[in-house]
């Protein structure tokens, strides 16, 4: 899978000796990951696009007044943060293996909006002017890319609820198997 994905390394020693127990009981885990991928892609994720902040929470950044016309003069939702077109939220996917699940986007944007970029962090690229009645002349110039400063708006991760959900998930998997 392009674009970015993210590993999960729980902090906490017993919640991880705990999960690694339970997946350790596991004869084929791929059924285990591919429910934690589903849990993740259904309903997590879009979780936190609704509630525009991260798993954690904390809110995501505004959109900047540019941000916001350049939208409308698209025809695109002006006020929905990362949500203009809905691609980047619904290229949410996963794959799952008896190793684990890796969940993610491949769209070339996806790490953009998860870290932030500065401005001209990806070099920059030659437009051109439309004449006009200022400048009946078209004239070439440079623009850097992005064309602003960009905040990171952390939309994969887990929260804390998320890691219980995962332990049920392991413990149903369990019952079943």
């Amino acid at each position: 899978m392009a674009g970015i994905t993210f590993t999960v390394d729980l902090q906490d020693a017993e919640a991880k000796a705990r999960l690694a127990e339970l997946v350790d009981r596991m004869e084929r885990p791929i059924g285990f990951y591919k429910n934690v991928g589903k849990y993740l892609t259904d309903v997590a994720i879009p979780r936190n696009f609704a509630n525009e902040s991260s798993p954690s929470g904390q809110p995501w950044a505004r959109l900047r007044p540019t941000t916001i016309r350049a939208r409308e003069r698209k025809g695109q939702t002006p006020l929905t943060i990362l949500r203009a077109s809905g691609r980047l939220a619904a290229s949410i996917v996963s794959q799952a293996d008896d190793n684990g699940v890796r969940v993610g986007s491949p769209v070339p944007q996806a790490a953009v909006m998860q870290f932030g970029a500065a401005q001209g962090a990806f070099g920059a690229a030659m437009g051109r002017t439309r004449p006009s009645d200022k400048r009946p002349k078209s004239q070439d110039y440079f623009f850097p890319i992005p064309w602003g400063n960009i905040p990171g708006r952390e939309y994969l991760g887990l929260s804390p609820a998320d890691e219980l959900e995962i332990y049920a998930i392991a413990e149903e998997w369990l019952s079943v198997e």
